[in-house]
C-alpha cells in the first residue's frame, strides 16, 4: 500500500527502535524519553498536530496518535528522526478476539485483491487467554470466510500481502506496512554537546550530521575564509537543510570571519608551503578562544569538536597536512576532535550528502588554494608563534555573527 493511501481508520503511528533496545533498562528509558521529546518538537515546528503519545508497558514500542488527515505528513517527519528504526500507520483496538477479528477484516477489505495470497503476522506481549498461533488461525479463517469470491489463500513463506497484529497488554495494533526509517541511530540528547567546526566544506557538515546521528546535540561554528562572502548564502542554505533533522525551534549558527588575518599573513609568509597548516592552527586557536569566552556560556558544556577530514583528496588542502596538523591541535584546543569521515571514500560521502538532502550545495570556501603544502610540526609551531595573532582572534570572537536559520 502506498504511504499516501491510508485507511481512514488509522489514527496512530507505531514506532520501533533497534539500537536503543540493546541498552540497559535505565539508559533505554532515558533514550526513549528523549526520542519522544525530539519527535514532538519536530512535529510542532512543522505544524503537524498530534493528540497524544505514549510508550508501551513493555517499553518496546512508542505510539503517536493523530487525526487521520495528518498521518501522511507525520510519517515523513518521524522516519527522519534519529533513533527510529521503523514505523507503521495503524489501527488500535482492544485485546478482545472479536474486536481484533472485526478490525482486521476492515483492513483486509482495503488491501486484499482477488486471488491474493496473504499471511497474518501475530505478536503478543502480556498475559492473554489465547496464543499468537490461535489468533492467526481464527482471524485468518475469518478473513477468508468474509471474502468468499476473492479466492484467497494463506501463504506463510512468500505471501503477496501481509497483515500485522501486535497484541500488547490490553490493546491491539493492526497494520499492513512497515516503513523503514531513513537513518536509525540514537536519539539526540542535550548532554552530548559537540561543536561542528565548519569552514564551508560539505565534509564538515556531513561530519557533524553523522555525530548527530549518534545522539549528539550539535553547535555549528562557521569559520568564514571567503573574501567577499561569496557562497555564504549557499552555506547557510546547507545548514537549513540539516536543520530539518534538529529537534529545536531555534537553530543558531555562530559565524566568525578569519579572511582578514589570512589575507595579511599570506603575502608576508616566506614559506608559503606552511600556509594550510597555519590556517588550521588559526582555526583551532580561534575555537579555543570561543569556547573559553563567557559570552558563549552554553559552550562550557561542549564535549568535543568535529572535523571534516576524509583522506580522499576532495578538499583544497592536502589530506596529509590536515591529518598531521590534528596531531598538534593540543597547542590550543584541549577538546577531542572527532573525524567521522576519515575512513569514508569520496563516492560514499557523495551518496551521504544526497541522502541527507538533494539540495546541499558545494561552496567555494577557500580563495587562497595554496599548492605544494608540507608539514613539519616544530617549524609550523615556530612560524605560528611569530605571527602573534592573539589580539586579532579575540577581536574576531567579540565580533562574531549570530544567524538564526529557523
Amino acid at each position: 500500500m502506498d504511504q499516501n493511501h491510508l485507511l481512514p481508520q488509522y489514527n496512530l503511528i507505531l514506532i520501533r527502535y533497534a539500537e536503543i533496545w540493546l541498552k540497559s533498562q535505565k539508559i533505554k528509558i532515558r533514550m526513549l524519553k528523549y526520542l519522544m521529546s525530539n519527535i514532538t518538537k519536530i512535529l510542532k515546528r512543522k505544524g503537524i498536530k498530534f493528540n497524544k503519545y505514549q510508550m508501551s508497558k513493555d517499553s518496546s514500542r512508542v505510539f503517536f496518535f493523530f487525526n487521520n488527515k495528518d498521518i501522511v505528513s507525520a510519517i515523513k517527519v518521524i522516519k527522519n528522526a534519529f533513533g527510529v528504526h521503523s514505523l507503521s500507520p495503524a489501527i488500535r483496538t482492544s485485546n478482545n478476539l472479536k474486536n481484533i477479528t472485526e478490525r482486521t477484516i476492515e483492513l483486509a477489505k482495503d488491501i486484499l485483491d482477488r486471488k491474493d495470497t496473504f499471511a497474518l503476522r501475530v505478536k503478543r506481549s502480556g498475559k492473554h487467554s489465547f496464543t499468537s498461533m490461535e489468533v492467526a488461525q481464527i482471524v485468518g479463517k475469518a478473513v477468508i470466510d468474509n471474502f468468499p469470491n476473492h479466492d484467497l489463500k494463506v501463504n506463510l513463506t512468500q505471501p503477496k500481502k501481509q497483515i500485522f497484529i501486535e497484541i500488547r497488554g490490553e490493546f491491539t495494533y493492526i497494520f499492513s506496512q512497515i516503513i523503514k526509517s531513513k537513518w536509525g541511530g540514537l536519539p539526540i540528547e542535550p548532554q552530548k554537546k559537540i561543536v561542528v567546526m565548519d569552514i564551508g566544506r560539505l565534509n564538515d557538515i556531513i561530519a557533524g550530521f553523522l555525530l548527530m546521528r549518534r545522539g549528539s546535540e550539535i553547535y555549528p561554528i562557521l569559520i568564514d575564509l571567503t573574501d567577499d562572502g561569496t557562497g555564504v548564502e549557499d552555506w547557510i542554505s546547507n545548514w537549513k537543510e540539516i536543520g530539518d533533522y534538529i529537534p529545536t525551534n531555534n537553530i543558531r549558527l555562530a559565524k566568525f570571519r578569519i579572511y582578514d588575518i589570512l589575507k595579511k599573513i599570506y603575502p608576508e609568509l616566506e614559506e608559503k608551503q606552511y600556509f594550510c597548516g597555519i590556517c588550521r592552527l588559526i582555526r583551532f586557536d580561534l575555537m579555543s578562544k570561543i569556547l573559553k569566552n563567557p559570552k558563549f556560556q552554553f559552550y562550557e558544556k561542549i564535549k568535543a569538536v568535529t572535523d571534516g577530514i576524509s583522506l580522499n583528496n576532495s578538499n583544497y588542502c592536502p589530506d596529509s597536512i590536515d591529518l598531521e596538523t590534528l596531531a598538534i591541535n593540543t597547542l590550543h584546543l584541549s577538546h577531542p576532535i572527532f573525524t567521522p569521515l576519515i575512513g569514508i571514500g569520496e563516492s560514499k560521502i557523495h551518496d551521504l550528502s544526497k541522502k541527507i538532502s538533494k539540495n546541499l550545495k558545494k561552496v567555494n570556501y577557500c580563495p587562497f588554494k595554496p599548492e605544494n603544502q608540507v608539514f613539519d610540526a616544530e617549524k609550523l609551531k615556530e612560524i605560528y608563534n611569530k605571527l602573534n595573532v592573539d589580539n586579532n582572534l579575540l577581536y574576531i570572537v567579540e565580533n562574531g555573527l549570530d544567524i538564526n536559520i529557523f
